[in-house]
């Protein structure tokens, strides 16, 4: 079965590359800057098409490892996964990835006018910033400057060498720069030749070829990117954390980052599901962290977030019993079980405690693959406004971006509730669709919640917020925990040493046999070890 489900998707992604072809794209057809710019379409629309997630990426790194080690929820008794599948699966994909990116770019570079493709250029440096960043982020130093060029036919080009993660970084930042600086949101725009502006029509399944989604999102990520380096790179963070503000064009709200089903054709997310109900991956419960952030006991009336109502369910008892990190009561049932329908959740096969809510997980036609959030740049800017980073210091400011994030936060996942497929996911039987204004008012003026007179206090709300909303994407929890030390933790938690010291994911296996030599070189300024402890170069 897994197998079969893995193969479907990979053919899907093969369609969503291939079928692009057929569709309309006259302005990149007939654009006289290059007689190659058809080629471009095809390749663009596959590297879209990978901005899902994996299959084992999921299993066996988010539920077995990311949410445990962020504390967002707990796994109750060790799956069958293996951490280095998901790795292998992550660090394979991103290669294939960036292989087309290099062939877009040469395809550009040849152009007798490459003006005409500064547009794509900018969608091109996003989508290659916000791929790389991910995978530097989870390994550390990676092939990067001399990678994913083997089809130039050049053997040497197959044995690229290990770049640095600072160089890494700031490559990408100044191409986010570039891009921020150089789309060109007329519609009719032309260059110093007199032509027109390629752009991507229909082959963009992302925005729809709105140039100026794409600059919300490129200046987004600039700030994203640049706060990552605000303890280890001040100045390189404080420099591009500017450029960002000056820009001022970030994601609104209402308009996240997001590859929905609904306008891919009905495109079936079935990993989602899987991971959590296959193969001994249904383990993974609401964690005693992750409550206290939203409630204030296990009663129902002692739940003042609504977003609790959302991510997590009551156990089979009908009752809140969030899992403390290392209790040696498990609870090996899935209640992620495929078999279940509208009704039967409420027996989740007997499990112990508040699973994650399984409607969240359960529907794979509506619910998108999130990218980047409106609540989550909120944060972003709240951060920098409470620390001065590339802005003038405002706790005021801060504050009103901090209300700004939970609000948007709120208000999206609630909308996901309310519209999701009621066949595979009826959240109209199991819990409310809408919160009143007077609980959003509650929630902000909560003492967990409400900004106080103490600066340290205030960043720490704010990253408990980020990180309670990064809930369905907790590789960013990940980050925002090795980055600061400062996301909630129950002091009462025990969680193992492989939790509390993973550091980054490890190098796949193949690195060894066919990159034999640059891999050598790398393990031997990691100590000579390819081990998880390893801090990645951002982290303090």
């Amino acid at each position: 079965m897994k197998q079969l489900k893995k193969i479907s998707i990979y053919v899907i992604g093969v369609f969503l590359l291939f079928n692009s072809c057929t569709k309309d794209f006259d302005t990149v057809n007939t654009n006289p800057a290059s007689p190659k710019s058809t080629t471009i379409a095809p390749l663009v629309n596959g590297i879209e098409s990978t901005l899902f997630l994996g299959w084992q990426e999921q299993a066996s790194i988010l539920n077995d490892w990311y949410y445990s080690s962020t504390q967002l929820a707990g796994e109750t008794s060790l799956s069958g996964y293996l951490m280095v599948s998901g790795a292998s699966e992550i660090w394979n994909g991103y290669y294939s990835a960036l292989q087309n990116i290099n062939q877009v770019q040469a395809l550009i570079n040849a152009a007798t006018d490459k003006e005409a493709y500064n547009n794509i250029q900018a969608i091109l440096n996003t989508l290659k910033a916000y791929k790389t960043f991910r995978v530097t982020d989870q390994f550390g130093d990676i092939p990067y400057s001399n990678a994913g060029k083997a089809f130039t036919g050049n053997i040497a080009d197959n044995r690229p060498t290990y770049d640095k993660q600072q160089d890494i970084y700031k490559s990408l930042l100044e191409d986010l720069n570039w891009a921020v600086t150089n789309i060109n949101t007329d519609a009719s725009a032309k260059t110093a030749q007199g032509n027109p502006f390629a752009n991507l029509g229909s082959y963009d399944v992302l925005f729809g070829n709105d140039m100026t989604k794409w600059k919300k999102w490129a200046n987004s990520l600039l700030l994203r990117y640049s706060l990552q380096l605000a303890e280890k790179d001040p100045a390189t963070a404080a420099k591009y954390a500017t450029i960002a503000f000056t820009a001022n064009t970030f994601i609104d709200d209402g308009a996240d980052v997001a590859l929905w089903p609904a306008k891919l054709g009905g495109y079936d997310i079935q990993s989602r599901i899987w991971s959590f109900g296959s193969g001994g991956t249904g383990y993974v419960r609401i964690s005693t962290t992750f409550w206290n952030l939203v409630a204030d006991g296990t009663n129902p009336s002692q739940i003042f977030d609504p977003r609790a109502f959302v991510f997590a369910q009551p156990n089979a008892a009908g009752t809140w019993a969030p899992y403390l990190i290392g209790s040696t009561v498990g609870d090996k049932v899935n209640p992620y079980d495929y078999s279940m329908t509208a009704g039967s959740p409420q027996n989740m096969h007997g499990c112990l405690y508040s699973p994650i809510n399984y409607w969240l997980v359960r529907d794979e036609h509506y619910i998108p693959e999130l990218i980047m959030t409106s609540s989550e740049t909120h944060f972003l800017k709240a951060e920098a406004y409470l620390r001065g980073i590339g802005v003038t210091q405002s706790t005021a400011n801060a504050n009103s971006e901090y209300q700004a994030g939970i609000t948007a936060s709120v208000n999206f996942w609630y909308s996901i509730a309310k519209n999701t497929n009621t066949t595979e996911s009826p959240w109209n039987t199991v819990q409310p669709l809408t919160f009143t204004p007077a609980q959003l008012t509650a929630l902000l003026a909560h003492p967990k919640v409400a900004f106080t007179a103490s600066a340290s206090d205030n960043l720490k709300k704010i990253y408990a917020q980020e990180w309670l909303d990064s809930f369905r994407q907790p590789w960013l929890a990940f980050n925002l925990w090795r980055r600061t030390g400062l996301t909630p933790v129950d002091p009462n938690s025990t969680p193992g040493t492989a939790y509390t010291t993973l550091y980054r994911l490890p190098y796949p296996q193949d690195e060894a046999v066919n990159n034999t030599d640059n891999y050598n070189a790398q393990l031997a300024t990691m100590g000579g070890v390819n081990s998880t402890s390893v801090k990645v170069w951002w982290m303090k």
